[in-house]
């Protein structure tokens, strides 16, 4: 049992997840491989533009395979019209199979930090491409920075059959439109049309955002969940979630404060760091020191239609003093790395493990009835941190007893590959009474 990655390893043929970022998650019913496509980002590797792809068979171990636009897709979907600038870079694509063909939704926007953008479909007969442009799906250029941004796409199907687009970035906020599900163009052709908007920041927020959001249907739940991220990448990023019934909305956080301008939802995970004794890494860069994980964000949930199973699927940031260039740099942690988590529903919300996938089975129990007693004369003692939902720094593991506020009914147990002492282990997720999460690591040692 191990994660698909390793730190201070920075090449991609030998460890595949690094340098994705934004990564999305989907499974090929007719190869019986697993897909994620990422923006295009390259930190060591040669750069080049056209959507990167990696897939794997078990959801640890993946393989990168190249690029999935084809060069004509490449050629129209950089293409600004004269006086401008082609585009760069291609951003946060979402693949999934419908309709006997794989549909790629990828974002080409002006610049970095531009509200003026557009999000593309493509279309395969195969997962690894060449897609070629079917058309815009929805088109920002020409309006201010108070408008969405068509950039971020995520896909949700609703039971009956209705296909949604989730979009937006900052500025305007988060916004949905419903597509066609035979072709997955928009159902009002005008690629301008924004749809509705399901979320954006409070008046007085103090942390930027939203952006990367993607929802899920829960059958069992009855709950459509919207994930997003707030934050700038560094220190701050982080995953939050609200519910709702409709997947028009409202989205509301635990505390019944809508999405919409009213709260930012529950955080599910921010920058973190347990202690570590032998953290999973390599020797490439002189000097490095693990520091912990940054900015987790902008990812996607998957449910893995094989095993049933829930992850979530996002990028991280290599915590190291040795990649930061000043204390206040916010994007100064650049090495950056996929993680696939287990996902887990608790009282009707989702929560993350603390610990990356490494191939873990069973279901977890309740802590209510975990063996937390006197055991070979030694109690149960847990390492733990709170994701505090107003302070976005980094949070730093407890060697202590569980918080109180943490009812035992609230929180899960389940085995876990303990990432920073490179070991199997045991990790406990939960929510407290007033809806912060909790993770934790059973203690195998004293520190």
């Amino acid at each position: 049992m191990e994660p698909g990655f390793w730190l201070n390893l920075h090449n991609r043929d030998e460890n595949p997840c690094f340098e994705s970022h934004d990564p999305s998650m989907m499974y090929d019913p007719v190869s019986g491989m697993y897909y994620s496509y990422s923006t295009d980002a390259a930190l060591i590797s040669p750069y080049r533009q056209g959507i990167p792809v990696r897939r794997s068979r078990d959801l640890i171990h993946f393989e990168f395979v190249g690029y999935a636009l084809s060069e004509q897709a490449v050629i129209q979907g950089r293409d600004n019209g004269p006086g401008h600038k082609p585009t760069g870079g291609f951003w946060a694509p979402y693949v999934e199979w419908a309709g006997g063909e794989y549909r790629m939704y990828y974002s080409a926007t002006r610049a970095f930090g531009s509200s003026e953008s557009r999000i593309w479909l493509a279309v395969a007969e195969h997962p690894e491409g060449p897609f070629e442009n079917r058309g815009v799906v929805m088109d920002t250029w020409n309006t201010p920075d108070t408008e969405p941004n068509a950039i971020d796409a995520h896909i949700a199907d609703t039971p009956d059959g209705r296909k949604y687009l989730i979009y937006g970035s900052f500025f305007g906020g988060i916004f949905l439109k419903e597509l066609d599900p035979s072709t997955g163009m928009p159902v009002n052709p005008d690629p301008h049309y924004q749809g509705r908007r399901i979320a954006r920041k409070p008046e007085d927020s103090f942390i930027d955002g939203p952006e990367g959001a993607a929802v899920l249907y829960h059958p069992r739940e009855e709950y459509y969940y919207l994930f997003l991220s707030y934050g700038w990448l560094g220190d701050d990023y982080d995953i939050r979630v609200g519910r709702s019934r409709e997947i028009t909305g409202p989205y509301l956080d635990y505390q019944d404060h809508c999405l919409d301008g009213g709260g930012w939802g529950i955080k599910l995970a921010g920058s973190y760091r347990f202690r570590a004794e032998n953290p999973r890494a390599a020797g490439d860069v002189p000097g490095w020191q693990f520091a912990g994980f940054r900015g987790p964000g902008h990812g996607v949930p998957f449910r893995d239609p094989v095993s049933g199973e829930y992850f979530f699927v996002h990028h991280i940031r290599d915590g190291a003093q040795v990649f930061c260039k000043s204390e206040w740099d916010r994007d100064s942690y650049r090495m950056h790395y996929m993680v696939v988590r287990r996902m887990f529903f608790l009282e009707g919300w989702p929560v993350f493990s603390p610990q990356p996938y490494a191939g873990e089975k069973g279901d977890p129990c309740l802590l209510d009835g975990y063996p937390e007693g006197e055991e070979q004369g030694a109690a149960v003692k847990w390492e733990w941190l709170r994701l505090n939902h107003r302070d976005n720094r980094q949070a730093r593991g407890e060697c202590d007893s569980l918080p109180k506020d943490l009812p035992r009914e609230r929180a899960l147990v389940f085995n876990c590959y303990d990432f920073e002492n490179s070991r199997e282990g045991v990790c406990l997720t939960g929510i407290t009474a007033e809806g912060e999460v909790i993770w934790g690591k059973r203690l195998e040692k004293e520190f």
